[in-house]
């Protein structure tokens, strides 16, 4: 049987930084703070729905938008619409599981699920809800192909991104607009507002970045002392935006395709990628 796994992927996966999703984190904490539900309940075999999954939706908090068979006997997908984003969970014999879903062939099977039954992001609508935040760190000329960049200040594959990018930006082919979310380290909340107050927001993620710990994975610009209610609800759309377009880790890149549509990439895309997006996409259409 597959194991399900609720941190990160295995770590031989080097090109990606992933952690649970951050709704998905939290749906996991609702689902732990729920009392004991399954004692007065039905048997587990009675039941279409695990009884905290039902407990949940009966609460409104989760709404279950569709069922599915995986590839494993016994264990059915549900996916769910929680706190405004969709995730994929899991159910056997009355269990709830969140959580990603590894195969023995270090295969992400959360990803495959979530592209076959749930429903396609809205990738236009949530690049137009970030910018209307007003608190994009925006790099490159406005001709340049755009790329948003969804980075937390302690993340090390953030780091390499983004000096990777600098010289595209440089040259003008390729124009970065910084997304800043702040859910990896204890810090990274602080840092991430410390960045989007400063009288310069620019240089200051170029100062976290140039002075970036390595061997400890900190940023390089002190935390703030105080994060405002205005700034941590800008966060807070930039961690929905990260979630609804399925980033389950940081970097996650939003971007356009020759074709005119958005697609995403998670994780540090190798050189190859880079170099292809943006000579593709500097072509005349």
């Amino acid at each position: 049987m597959s194991t399900l796994i609720l941190a990160s992927r295995p770590a031989s996966d080097a090109r990606r930084h992933l952690l649970v999703r951050p709704a998905l984190a939290a749906l996991l904490a609702l689902c732990l703070s729920l009392p004991a539900l399954a004692a007065g309940a039905r048997s587990a075999s009675a039941l279409p729905v695990p009884p905290a999954l039902q407990a949940l939706a009966r609460t409104g908090k989760v709404k279950i938008l569709s069922r599915f068979p995986t590839a494993i006997a016994g264990l059915t997908g549900y996916v769910v619409r929680y706190n405004g984003s969709t995730q994929i969970v899991y159910g056997q014999q009355g269990y709830l599981f969140v959580g990603e879903l590894i195969s023995p062939g270090n295969v992400d099977l959360n990803a495959g699920y979530r592209t076959r039954y749930a429903p396609a992001p809205e990738y236009g609508a949530v690049v137009r809800r970030l910018d209307r935040t007003g608190h994009l760190i925006i790099e490159g000329p406005a001709r340049a192909p755009r790329i948003y960049a969804i980075i937390d200040p302690n993340c090390s594959f953030c780091y390499r991104f983004y000096h990777m990018a600098e010289p595209l930006i440089a040259a003008g082919r390729m124009q970065v607009r910084w997304v800043l979310v702040g859910f990896l380290q204890a810090t990274s909340e602080a840092r991430a507002a410390a960045i989007l107050t400063a009288k310069d927001p620019g240089a200051a993620l170029r100062t976290d970045e140039n002075l970036f710990d390595v061997a400890h994975e900190h940023g390089g610009i002190a935390p703030a002392a105080h994060i405002t209610p205005a700034i941590a609800a800008v966060l807070k759309v930039h961690l929905d935006a990260m979630d609804d377009v399925g980033g389950t880790g940081t970097p996650t890149l939003l971007f356009r395709k020759p074709d005119g549509h958005w697609s995403v990439e998670v994780g540090l895309p190798p050189a190859s990628w880079r170099n292809a997006y943006t000579r593709a996409a500097a072509r005349p259409r």
